[in-house]
């Protein structure tokens, strides 16, 4: 895959994933308890972890994937910097707390990754496709017209949920582990 670990890149192969836009329990109850019990170590795969702080993103993103939103949360709220805030946004839009999702994603302004999900996106979404950047609040709204009925909007966003992930997870991994 990217070079993560084999405990990341065994999970990321689960076909359930980011299915639902708003999740109600995790898929798979054996994942949250598997990322909890890995030690950095395990998760890392032998490298070198060079910015723990970065490095528990990548932790709340997998129970992220796994659709642990409460282990998720703990993690996200402890980081007060922008990759924190932006994970933080994302998690309340898969909550539904649209409002939330959005002040979160002002506290953390415009990413350096943002041209990679932007790219990636375009592929999955005519309307992102039309924007000069990634824009979550574009995406935020599409979430939000899903919920209240427009279920053909449903793929999409799914997919654009999955590739807003992978961009994120990969930016964290890269910037915390060397």
């Amino acid at each position: 895959m990217l070079g993560y670990s084999d405990f990341i890149e065994r999970l990321l192969l689960n076909p359930d994933l980011f299915r639902k836009l708003t999740p109600t329990e995790p898929v798979g109850w054996e994942w949250p308890g598997k990322i909890c019990d890995a030690a950095d170590s395990t998760l890392a795969g032998g490298a070198t972890i060079s910015d723990a702080r970065i490095f528990a993103l990548v932790r709340g993103g997998l129970f992220y994937a796994v659709d642990d939103l409460e282990s998720a949360h703990r993690i996200f709220q402890d980081e007060p910097g922008d990759l924190g805030s932006y994970w933080h946004g994302m998690l309340h839009r898969r909550e539904g707390d649209f409002d939330n999702a959005r002040y979160w994603f002002r506290r953390a302004g415009r990413l350096p990754c943002f041209s990679k999900m932007h790219d990636a996106a375009r592929e999955h979404s005519p309307t992102l496709a039309k924007q000069t950047t990634w824009d979550a609040y574009l995406f935020t709204g599409a979430c939000e017209q899903v919920k209240f009925g427009a279920e053909e909007l449903l793929a999409e966003c799914a997919a654009l949920q999955r590739v807003e992930f992978e961009v994120l997870l990969n930016y964290c991994w890269r910037q915390s582990v060397g």
